[in-house]
Order: structure tokens, then sequence, then C-alpha cells
């Protein structure tokens, strides 16, 4: 194992720091101090040759813009939806940033767009850190939000997050890469093979904010119980999809048990070769397959373009607006008790 530091340019003339980690089968990661992102993941094919499965830029510049997706980017508080950007804790009603027509995206996107501290390296993890002061973006209590990515010499990378604040508060991060594992630039994401181990899904409404209620995916063209290519129905009629942007949906995973692990999702590239694993303590996964981003857009990582369906996220969370809804599996982060959850990207072979 090693770890290595770099720079990578600048962002409002503070330097945008690079860490790759690589492991003993020449496996690597590269994290930035923008976002806490993850910039680059190398994970060998069937016949060990190397490729980035994660989409992104080559400068800082392009990650601040959220018309891109948030590529890469640690997101905080709260990931995913807050309707009508407020909610209401112990009485105390708490008005969000409208960053995102009448309601929250993403928390704002403070957490995602600027730099994070490095706390601690090792010779297989880089630590971030970010704060934010009571009341920032309308949240209670002085937060502070820690990762740890860990890579490991299976080529798992693991993201160990932890919320502190000292008011009780919500807390709901994830990360938001988006994975090709093909590899091949001229290649979308609608011929890998996906699994998801859920059997409902948030509801929606037409701005695809939760109504509270949760629908059965058996049967539909949601189903991803079975595995298949997202690509088989991505395109039919269906009442929580937008017609032309496909999956952007909560799957409530199997697993409802906060903090135990268990895996949540498979993604399978069939040429390369490549395989992945989720697993998460939490109970629901974010299934979005780029359909927001631009048709014909070119920009990228050399000629690893960022456009339309060309990557999927998968992104483990508590259910979207989950402070709205009583329902709906969550845990409030209390005063000075720190919270702790687990996602790994477990990185393999198709058939081995």
């Amino acid at each position: 194992m090693s770890i290595t530091k770099s720079s990578f340019g600048t962002l409002n003339e503070k330097e945008v720091e690079l860490y790759t980690i690589t492991n003993k089968n020449g496996a690597s990661v590269s994290l930035m101090t923008l976002g806490g992102g993850i910039q680059s993941l190398n994970i060998p094919d069937k016949n060990g040759i190397m490729g980035d499965v994660v989409l992104g830029f080559d400068s800082p510049e392009h990650y601040i813009n959220p018309d891109f997706g948030y590529q890469g980017l640690l997101v905080g508080r709260f990931a995913n939806r807050i309707r009508d950007a407020k909610f209401t804790v112990d009485g105390v009603e708490y008005h969000t940033p409208q960053n995102q027509g009448t309601w929250t995206l993403h928390g704002g996107g403070r957490f995602s767009f600027n730099l994070w501290n490095v706390d601690e390296t090792t010779d297989n993890s880089v630590t971030f850190s970010f704060f934010s002061p009571d009341m920032e973006d309308g949240f209670a209590g002085n937060f502070t939000l820690k990762v740890k990515y860990t890579l490991t010499d299976d080529n798992t990378l693991r993201l160990e997050y932890t919320a502190l604040s000292d008011k009780k508060t919500v807390a709901n991060p994830t990360n938001h890469a988006y994975f090709n594992l093909s590899c091949n630039p001229e290649k979308t994401i609608e011929n890998h093979l996906l699994q998801i181990n859920a059997d409902r899904f948030t509801e929606t409404d037409d701005s695809q904010l939760p109504t509270g209620e949760l629908g059965e995916l058996k049967g539909t063209m949601m189903d991803f119980s079975e595995m298949h290519k997202i690509g088989d129905k991505i395109d039919e009629p269906f009442r929580a999809i937008i017609d032309g942007i496909g999956y952007d949906n909560n799957y409530c995973l199997y697993n409802t048990e906060i903090g135990k692990m268990a895996q949540a999702a498979i993604l399978i590239d069939e040429e390369s070769g490549r395989k992945m694993e989720v697993w998460t303590d939490l109970p629901g996964i974010q299934l979005y397959c780029g359909g927001w981003l631009e048709k014909d857009y070119t920009l990228g990582k050399g000629d690893s373009i960022v456009k339309y369906r060309r990557g999927v996220a998968l992104e483990t969370q508590f259910y979207p607006d989950s402070v709205n809804h009583s329902n709906f599996p969550f845990k409030y982060l209390e005063a000075n008790e720190p919270f702790t959850t687990v996602t790994e990207f477990r990185f393999g072979i198709n058939g081995q």
C-alpha cells in the first residue's frame, strides 16, 4: 500500500489537493479536498487491465457546477430532497435552501462545492472533515462530518461517515459518484447489469418528491430484484418516472435495520468483466442514471465524457425527505452523540 499527495489545481485561489491510494494489486483511488470527492478510481478488468470506473473532470472548477451532477462528491448535511425546504424537529421548524425549485436538494450543495480538511492519512486511508456552524443553511447545531476512505487489498473502497453536532439535528450523508464499469467513453450504462435488493420504492409526485407512500416494485419497470440490463425498461412509462429521464428513484432495501451491513446492489459490465457490489447499513439507495445530464456534453476526464446516461449513481441513504415522513426509517442526530454509517463498494470479476 502507498499514498501520494499532489495538486489538483486551484479554486478561488485555494489549492485543491489530491490524495492517491494504491494497493498491492495496482488498483488506486484519487480523492480530492474539493467536496471530499472521488476524482478517479482505477480497477482491473478480467484481463487485469486498469480502468477508471468513475466519471468526473480534469480540473476542479467543473465540479462545482450543480448542473454537472455532483460528480463523485460527498453530500451533506442532508442528501437528496427536502419538500418545501423545511422540516420540524421537536416542535421547531427549520428552513433550508430552496436550491431546486421550492425544495432543497443535497442540503443546498455547501458540503459538495467547498474544500474539506484532511484530518489524517495512513498508507491506505484518508480522513476528510467539514464543519458547518449552527443554523448555516437553516440546519441546527455546530455540525462536523468526517469521512474516512479506505482502499483495501481486495479492491474494496470503504466510506465511513461520522457526524457530530452539539444540538439535535438531521444527518443524511452520501457520495454521488457515477460509475461506468466499461471505462469506454462510447458506452452508456444501459448495457450494465443491475440488481437492487429491494421490493419497494418511495412513491413520488410530479416533482419527484416523496408522497409518503411506499410502492411495490414487483412486476414494474423499476423492479431490479432479478438482475437485468439497466436499459431493458428504462424508457417504459411509469408513474414514478419522468419521460426521457429514466431512473432517479429511491429504493427501499430489504434491510431496514439501521447500522446493520447488508448487500444493497450489484452492478456488472459483462464485456470488461468488472463487478461492483454496494454494501450499506442504511435503509435506502437512490438509483440515478444521469438522465438530467446534457445529451451531447463532451467535457470529462480525457475522453471519458460526462453526458446523458454515461454513468449510474447508487447513493446509499435514508429515504429522501425522511425528515417529513414519520413512517420512513430514520435516525436523528442527537446532541453530542456521534452517528456513524458505512458504505462499501466491493470490486471483483464477474463469475469469480
